[in-house]
């Protein structure tokens, strides 16, 4: 399935999708409002819908859940200043621009920021696997007092940059999907989500930067044992060297390695391994393969209060409720 469209602001997109797939909104939901509709793919390229909420002028949220029965290709030319952020919590992709040589990847866990003027954008859907998507779109002519915030986003024609598997955005993105109100309250509950998504992703450009200067001032020698370290958590997170260990086994002192791996890798060496331990519990819960007592022990903790009270402070919901999701899709 093959999608081509011109857009001038937010709202085109969905008008060519709707001329060109004949699209309709869901017979059986309640009435579509302006800030609220819903639009299904035709069961010729698959099943699946797409959920729009307009959050303020040149601000939306959408919710994208499809099975398709073959690739999903989709060529858009932007014409306007466009940013979005974007998560995917399933499914896999790619997609890439006319003012950029590289290919970004979609996949469950990843979130994309990308400001694209003027230029043309390629994307491609797997259909081997369900696809479901959040999508935050803004129009920056609406969001002039930003721009200032933005600058080494706003003077390139494509911008990108991704981040994967941030238990902050995870949390964020549940809170969105989880949120309590209804009508106008929803709204600005969604809103002020959004914007707060948004400051995660600039302060992190904000962070990148003053992490380049820092590693200005470490050696080769030392990002390459800092790295090293890096490797050495990854693999071994669950039961994973002291710090003193740690800085024996890589060839640096205790000060420069708590030091150097936060300046380089923006987090602790605690608080990577935590990181690490959050990301597995998370997916054992979800695929069902553990309750919450076997999931705190596979992960590395002994005391399941401590670890209940470490994931809900990670994602803003208990490690049970993930359990209770799991049981209901196996009914």
């Amino acid at each position: 399935m093959n999608l081509s469209l011109d857009t001038w602001d937010l709202n085109d997109i969905y008008q060519g999708f709707q001329r060109q797939m004949s699209s309709r909104v869901e017979p059986d939901v309640p009435v579509p409002n302006e800030h609220h509709q819903l639009y299904s793919i035709p069961a010729i390229g698959g099943i699946g819908c797409l959920e729009r909420w307009h959050l303020r002028e040149g601000l939306e949220l959408n919710w994208t859940k499809t099975k398709m029965s073959a690739p999903f290709v989709m060529d858009v030319d932007v014409h306007y200043p466009h940013l979005e952020i974007s998560y995917t919590l399933s499914g896999h992709g790619c997609w890439e621009t006319s003012a950029n040589a590289g290919q970004y990847e979609l996949a469950a866990g990843v979130s994309t920021l990308i400001s694209i003027r003027d230029s043309k954008l390629h994307a491609e859907m797997s259909h081997r696997e369900p696809m479901h998507h959040m999508e935050l779109r803004f129009d920056l002519r609406q969001f002039q007092t930003m721009l200032p915030a933005m600058d080494r986003i706003h003077e390139r024609a494509v911008f990108c940059t991704q981040i994967a598997d941030a238990p902050i955005i995870t949390q964020l993105v549940e809170q969105m999907r989880r949120c309590p109100y209804t009508g106008a309250l929803k709204r600005m509950y969604l809103e002020g989500k959004a914007l707060e998504l948004l400051a995660f992703h600039l302060d992190g450009l904000d962070q990148e930067e003053r992490r380049k200067q820092a590693t200005s001032k470490l050696t080769r020698y030392d990002m390459d044992c800092l790295h090293e370290a890096k490797s050495i958590l990854a693999r071994d997170w669950k039961e994973p060297p002291s710090l003193l260990g740690l800085a024996r086994l890589t060839g640096l002192n205790d000060y420069k390695l708590k030091l150097g791996f936060k300046e380089l890798f923006g987090t602790t060496v605690y608080g990577y391994v935590r990181e690490q331990r959050m990301t597995e519990a998370r997916k054992l819960l979800e695929q069902g393969k553990a309750n919450v007592s076997e999931t705190a022990f596979i992960v590395g903790y002994q005391n399941v209060s401590h670890f209940a009270k470490v994931f809900r402070k990670t994602y803003g919901y208990n490690p049970s409720e993930l359990v209770k999701q799991a049981t209901g899709r196996s009914l």
